[in-house]
């Protein structure tokens, strides 16, 4: 299979798409391996093996949530490169991981040049507030990246695959089965570092237990997808009863307080349409233009627009004014700190109707409550839901279907897209006493609790059929027939126990304080040291499999 003119400006077309950022909610839709899977599958014109490449790639790429704007992985380059080379050279669907972990690390360094580049729509944008140029600012948070993009992202990806894929693919195909199995089992292997990363940020250690119930069900029943969720729910809600039972009293219900107050304010200048068009353009532009300068400046500036054009735009030195003071540095969770756009939202009506409200006032909750809703959203929808939903659907992807990448847009999206607009009109109405309110809620604390339970449970039961390490070596019992150290052995006790190992000690690596770069290039070296010599696999150079000598 050769590819194509076509299909090569497709592929590369998608990364740049995919490349833009835009719309909050589903970022980690389109790049991720799923639906950049099914994307390669339809181009390529084989969506089911596309989507079983996907589904072997994705684990890799589980844990890793973004926080603070880092990216050091590419998943998208990842999985076009690992899902393109693999289909075209017919190599075996394992292999896939192998390749597309290098090129994850090479092309995360094209997202560091971006946001060193964006630094320029943070300085022109200061420019354009000056003299009130809402549409200059829009189009630096927008338009600029996008056309930017075309040659920072799709230019390098087309001729990476178009004059590259077909020789790597014709390379691999070339080498000899012990370098083969090496490869296969370094990709059966390497999942063990995405389920590690995802148990490490999600569980504490005492949710370990969790983790193994998971892991032992799905080992002896087969069980997984949705009825392994199911359960996990099932054992979720338990402890969610337990800790309930163990709370000495209910958290105070401030929030019902505080909206009450908020209801009596009277007068307001803003509509619910006005409400909802900036949860939309929030989300839209959120990650855009996000630089090293001033981070999410530019977007949340953007965002606002209409609202300040409404509040101030008969004067037009305050308007200037107001969007200047929304270009200073901001940076959070997309979703949970969403409540501060609504807060501020709130204070910016207030001030425009009379009310004296200082400029610092504003600033100063946006510098101070951007951070603590950060990790609350960093944990709960990128930590533990997003990798939740993937679990959920992961099987289907597994047996090629596509309808993976659908459900999981489906859920992320509007679950996601509907706490945005919670957020937003929580924080509106209810003004700072909505951070209040849910920063020291009793409540939020069981959520984040219960679903780590539901998450550990999950990746213990998932991690038992995406991570597979097996080992081929026999012993020889004295006549024809050999003991097989895998099957009559270990699996004897207790089946899966390699793999579980292999999730512990990477976890273990993790806890210590090690960087997940390092324990990457750690498995890489052990897979394929192992998989070339014969301990792991299906076979290797100077064992095919290994024969012990009987003491």
């Amino acid at each position: 299979m050769e590819l194509s003119l076509m299909q090569a400006l497709l592929l590369a077309a998608y990364y740049w798409f995919a490349s833009w950022y835009m719309f909050y909610s589903v970022i980690n839709v389109f790049l991720g391996p799923l639906f950049t899977g099914m994307i390669c599958g339809l181009v390529l014109g084989d969506v089911p093996t596309a989507m079983k490449i996907a589904a072997v790639i994705q684990p890799m790429f589980l844990a890793f949530t973004g926080a603070g704007g880092t990216v050091v992985w590419d998943e998208t380059a990842a999985t076009l490169g690992g899902c393109t080379i693999t289909m075209i050279s017919g190599l075996p669907i394992e292999s896939a991981v192998t390749i597309a972990v290098p090129l994850s690390l090479l092309c995360a360094q094209l997202h560091t040049v971006r946001r060193i580049i964006t630094v320029y729509t943070a300085q022109q944008s200061d420019k354009y507030a000056a003299v009130g140029n809402d549409k200059g600012i829009v189009f630096m948070a927008t338009w600029w990246n996008i056309i930017m993009k075309i040659f920072l992202f799709g230019v390098p990806m087309f001729f990476a695959l178009y004059f590259g894929a077909e020789a790597v693919g014709s390379f691999m195909n070339s080498l000899p089965d012990w370098i083969t199995n090496a490869l296969g089992a370094t990709g059966k292997l390497l999942p063990a570092l995405g389920f590690a990363m995802t148990v490490n940020v999600i569980g504490r250690p005492q949710f370990l237990p969790f983790f193994l119930a998971g892991f032992f069900l799905a080992a002896y029943s087969g069980m997984s997808g949705i009825p392994l969720a199911l359960m996990g729910l099932f054992i979720a809600f338990l402890y969610y009863l337990i800790l309930e039972a163990s709370s000495e009293k209910d958290a105070v219900d401030e929030g019902s307080a505080a909206a009450a107050k908020a209801d009596e304010e009277g007068k307001k200048l803003l509509t619910k349409k006005d409400v909802n068009n900036l949860v939309f353009r929030w989300n839209m532009f959120c990650e855009m233009s996000n630089s090293f300068a001033r981070l999410q400046s530019v977007a949340f500036c953007a965002a606002f627009i209409p609202v300040l054009k409404k509040l101030y735009g008969n004067d037009q030195e305050e308007y200037s004014a107001a969007l200047t003071r929304h270009l200073m540095f901001f940076n959070t969770e997309g979703i949970w700190g969403s409540v501060v756009h609504g807060i501020v939202l709130a204070m910016e009506e207030q001030r425009a109707l009379g009310a004296p409200i200082p400029i610092e006032a504003v600033t100063g909750i946006k510098a101070g409550l951007m951070g603590p809703f950060a990790g609350i959203g960093d944990t709960i929808d990128w930590s533990t839901l997003k990798p939740l939903f993937i679990m959920l659907v992961l099987p289907l992807a597994e047996a090629g279907s596509f309808l993976a990448p659908i459900f999981y847009f489906i859920l992320l999206g509007g679950v996601t897209y509907a706490e945005n607009l919670f957020f937003v009109r929580t924080g509106y109405k209810m003004g700072t006493d909505a951070a209040l309110s849910i920063l020291q809620g009793g409540m939020i604390q069981k959520f984040i609790s219960c679903a780590s339970v539901l998450g550990m449970f999950m990746m213990g039961g998932l991690s038992s059929s995406m991570v597979s390490v097996t080992t081929p070596i026999q012993i020889p019992t004295g006549d024809t027939t050999a003991m097989s150290v895998q099957k009559d052995i270990l699996d004897a006790i207790a089946p899966g126990l390699l793999t579980l190992a292999a999730v512990l000690l990477v976890y273990k690596y993790l806890r210590s304080g090690k960087s997940m770069m390092k324990a990457t290039f750690w498995l890489l070296g052990i897979g394929l040291v192992l998989g070339a010599i014969g301990i792991i696999g299906e076979g290797g150079l100077l064992l095919k499999p290994i024969a012990v000598a009987a003491a």
